[in-house]
């Protein structure tokens, strides 16, 4: 093995990143969106630790419970048309059309505020007739439904900037102004309740937050919009964009059931102690997570436009430089939070070190997963989105059956088991896919010209 300096590693790193002007758009992204999603895990982190010393273990697990249903119920509301916008927006930007982007996005609002009307309604509903008749539980999940038409009309302007190649403003909303919001509202609440502060009176501040993450959203999408678009007429290419959505809804629902199925069962099967416990589990091991979102965030819609030039070997070299870079930079962080995990956890009170084991196997699993880096929004930019469906609903199954089997007898350790053996399983068999469908390998370990003709 030839031995290579510390000097020649970093001209090789620096020639990858600035090769092409997508390399360094990659870069310049990947660099924003981490150091401003380091920020949001600090405000984030904060922002858990503040609310769970308020509100205790088992009140923490109701608003929890709350939000974690909030983000299941955007996705029949959503009807997948972030990933249409994520990709269709590029494209467009990309071929310079601009009546059928200024269509899409009058579009996808449209439908999906008649969507969110019909589930926020129905789900509403639901909690009046089946939930516990407990009046803080029931006053916060309704508050927290009736947060819907904005989470979802915010995810979709996410969408719309991170298909302009504007990650970092599109991460600013809901990382930054989100929390800071919710931090400030919630100590307003504070210092007015006093001892007598109480789970919907949080749930009304996140209403207020999540009210003006979305104004700030509206803002950044009007200004980083291309000029031609506003004096551009609508253009609707309904049948292209209506294909995308059964099979990108089913495997979005798929992904919230597999990522959400075991805060959901632990909570039936289990107490709300269990799920403040794993809940705050988890929050210290997405710190894992960081590199992998902010190369998924800067990555996505240039894989697309690279795509779209049938340049394989260039997608190929793009797919390498960003899985090395999110292993070597998540290696580190993995050790550190290893070690740390009982002290990390300590920060959100002395009850809450009892989740330390439950971090720990999210943290392993979050990192093996991430080897593949952003396998799955590869193969849906790709046009590959029913095979995604289908490994996500097979994954989302294997995690439901899991979490029912293995909660009952070890809780948050099971719960946690189920999600981390669901997850592998999702990302192993979408990186044989897309080497499958694609030619492109997504692994950090693979040679960057290494490339299968597909047919």
């Amino acid at each position: 093995m030839i031995a290579i300096s510390p000097r020649q590693l970093w001209n090789q790193v620096k020639q990858a990143f600035l090769r092409t002007e997508k390399t360094r758009i990659l870069l310049r992204g990947s660099v924003g969106s981490l150091v401003l999603r380091a920020c949001s895990f600090g405000l984030r982190l904060l922002l858990a630790v503040v609310l769970a010393r308020l509100l205790g273990v088992s009140d923490y697990g109701i608003y929890a419970y709350a939000v974690t249903w909030l983000g299941l119920l955007t996705i029949p509301a959503m009807l997948g048309l972030d990933q249409v916008l994520l990709r269709y927006v590029a494209a467009y930007e990309q071929t310079r059309s601009w009546p059928a982007l200024k269509g899409l996005l009058h579009f996808s609002g449209t439908l999906a505020l008649g969507a969110t009307a019909i589930v926020s309604l129905v789900s509403i509903g639901v909690v009046a007739i089946f939930s516990p008749a407990d009046w803080e539980f029931r006053t916060t999940m309704w508050i927290t439904i009736g947060l819907l038409p904005i989470v979802v009309l915010a995810q979709l302007r996410q969408a719309s900037l991170r298909g302009l190649d504007r990650p970092v403003a599109a991460q600013i909303p809901e990382n930054i102004v989100y929390p800071v919001l919710l931090i400030l509202l919630g100590a307003g609440a504070f210092l007015l309740k006093g001892t007598t502060l109480k789970v919907p009176h949080v749930a009304l501040a996140n209403a207020g937050a999540w009210v003006g993450a979305f104004l700030v959203g509206t803002v950044l999408l009007v200004r980083s919009m291309p000029e031609p678009v506003r004096a551009s007429h609508r253009a609707y290419d309904r049948p292209a964009w209506l294909t995308m959505v059964l099979p990108l809804l089913f495997s979005a629902g798929a992904y919230q059931v597999l990522s959400r199925a075991d805060v959901l069962i632990l909570g039936a099967l289990g107490s709300n102690r269990d799920v403040g416990l794993y809940v705050v589990a988890s929050r210290g091991a997405e710190a894992m997570l960081f590199m992998c979102s902010a190369i998924t965030l800067a990555g996505v819609s240039l894989f697309s436009g690279i795509y779209v030039t049938g340049d394989r070997e260039e997608l190929q070299r793009f797919t390498a430089l960003a899985t090395r870079t999110i292993f070597w930079s998540s290696l580190p962080v993995y050790v550190l939070l290893m070690v740390l995990a009982p002290s990390v956890q300590r920060l959100f009170g002395a009850e809450f070190v009892a989740g330390a084991g439950v971090m720990r196997i999210l943290l392993t699993t979050f990192f093996l997963s991430s080897l593949g880096g952003f396998v799955d929004p590869m193969l849906i930019m790709a046009g590959h989105q029913r095979d995604v469906a289908l490994v996500m609903g097979i994954a989302a199954a294997v995690n439901v059956g899991l979490s029912c089997v293995l909660i009952p007898s070890y809780g948050k350790l099971g719960a946690a088991i189920a999600s981390g053996t669901s997850l592998m399983l999702l990302k192993g068999t979408l990186t044989l896919v897309l080497y499958k469908r694609v030619g492109i390998v997504a692994f950090p370990f693979i040679p960057g010209n290494c490339v299968r003709q597909t047919h």
